[in-house]
């Protein structure tokens, strides 16, 4: 949606808004620093991301929170903070800072929640996949100021040819056209951009403004009225309100929503994919680990943030001890006669040659298993070699590990059907707000 200049003017220091903008530019410092800042180690997104399917858990939950903070790339967190900084001053302004604060992380709750349900729309392997940024959040502070200053002016640019376009609108129709963008663009599928937090965040945020700041505006419109006519001149306000086409627009997008998230989850049948949430220990070393499992019996696993803890990981998966049908519903004991294969690396030299090298696993392991043959407990010695890379050299090593691992799952569609129920809610109560409450919480 282009650059965005303009807007209401705050009255007091933005303190809350710029706090927040400071709290994730020093995370994203922290967390981007081995890439020279560019993009946000992996480690952290799959570590700190939101994660639909762990929903109903306290890990789910917490992630949440944490997910609010962390960024893909610098593009990310720049065009974030900076629609932050813009628009978050202004519903500031209105609320105060608590109330800001509040309104802002139920946004984030409330993109989850709706990143959540329509997991079956997208489809249904990205309910393993992490999401991050602040999107969300900001999506209802969007949400907030179309309410509160619906006919502000704002001048919006587009790049077009190395050329920049520019164009003056109200705020109302410029932020009702970029909500219909994120709810086209989820049902596109377009990959990469979880848009229907986007939208989810957006629509919480209509709702909140309401709860959170109609007593505010209406303190405001109290004094305002003491001032007469100066009123019409000094704060231009000749008409309240949104306009019915943009009413229109947003009435059926979210009426479109909320019967499309409300249909999926009732229609959900048997699970594709189940998720498990795996915490292993490597010597002493812990790290939790994401195991997503698909109905065919393939899987795939996240990434560990420590070498020795993904050595161990790695070889687990390879030799089959993580996930394996043949032992389906069985507790196996390996320490006598040790689960034995070979795992081929790929490795690569001189940042250009790739070769293949074999080394020798040797497990040694009492574990449990769950009916999909999925490694449930596990506590043993794994006996391996290490590769080490030397410019244009390999060396083996011999590496002795001890490990235990305990998962939790598999968490399958569940979270989308109790996501889905809050969801149509607040989209339905958004609907009320966006019909009847628009001019009682419009200020401008």
């Amino acid at each position: 949606m282009g650059y965005v200049f303009g807007g209401t003017e705050a009255r007091r220091f933005p303190i809350a808004t710029l706090s927040v903008v400071l709290a994730n530019v020093v995370v994203y410092l922290l967390t981007s620093s081995e890439n020279l800042l560019t993009a946000t180690a992996s480690r952290y997104v799959y570590r700190y991301g939101f994660i639909p399917a762990l929903l109903l858990s306290y890990e789910g939950l917490a992630r949440i929170f944490t997910s609010m903070f962390i960024h893909a790339d610098l593009f990310h967190i720049f065009f974030n903070m900076y629609f932050l900084y813009i628009f978050g001053r202004g519903v500031e302004d209105i609320l105060g800072s608590v109330r800001f604060l509040t309104l802002y992380f139920l946004s984030g709750i409330g993109a989850a929640l709706f990143h959540t349900a329509s997991t079956p729309v997208v489809g249904l392997e990205s309910i393993a996949i992490p999401a991050v940024g602040a999107s969300g959040a900001i999506s209802g502070i969007l949400g907030a100021y179309m309410m509160f200053f619906p006919r502000t002016s704002l001048v919006a640019c587009f790049p077009i040819l190395f050329f920049p376009v520019c164009y003056t609108l109200r705020a109302s129709a410029y932020l009702a056209l970029w909500f219909a963008t994120q709810v086209v663009y989820g049902y596109m599928k377009i990959g990469g951009v979880a848009f229907f937090a986007h939208a989810g965040g957006f629509i919480a945020g209509i709702a909140l403004a309401w709860v959170l700041g109609s007593g505010k505006v209406r303190e405001l419109k109290v004094v305002r009225s003491f001032m007469g006519v100066f009123r019409y001149i000094v704060f231009q306000v000749y008409n309240e309100g949104l306009g019915f086409f943009t009413k229109a627009v947003l009435v059926f997008l979210m009426t479109l929503t909320a019967a499309t998230l409300g249909y999926y989850a009732s229609s959900l049948g048997a699970p594709t994919v189940m998720v498990y949430q795996g915490y292993l220990r490597v010597d002493g070393v812990d790290d939790i680990v994401l195991l997503k499992v698909s109905a065919n019996g393939s899987y795939s696993l996240s990434e560990s943030q420590y070498t020795d803890v993904n050595i161990v990981l790695t070889r687990l998966s390879k030799v089959g001890f993580l996930v394996n049908q043949n032992y389906s519903g069985r507790t196996i004991d390996t320490t006598q006669k040790p689960l034995q294969g070979t795992v081929t690396l790929r490795i690569s030299l001189a940042g250009y040659l790739e070769i293949a090298e074999t080394v020798p696993v040797a497990v040694y392991a009492r574990a449990s298993y769950d009916g999909a043959g999925v490694l449930v407990r596990a506590e043993g010695t794994m006996v391996t070699q290490v590769v080490i890379v030397r410019a244009y050299r390999v060396d083996k090593s011999p590496a002795t590990y001890t490990f235990s691992y305990n998962a939790i799952g598999p968490y399958e569609t569940e979270p989308v059907r109790v996501a889905a129920i809050p969801s149509v809610a607040i989209a339905l109560v958004s609907t009320y707000v966006t019909t009847k409450k628009d001019k009682e919480l419009s200020v401008a």
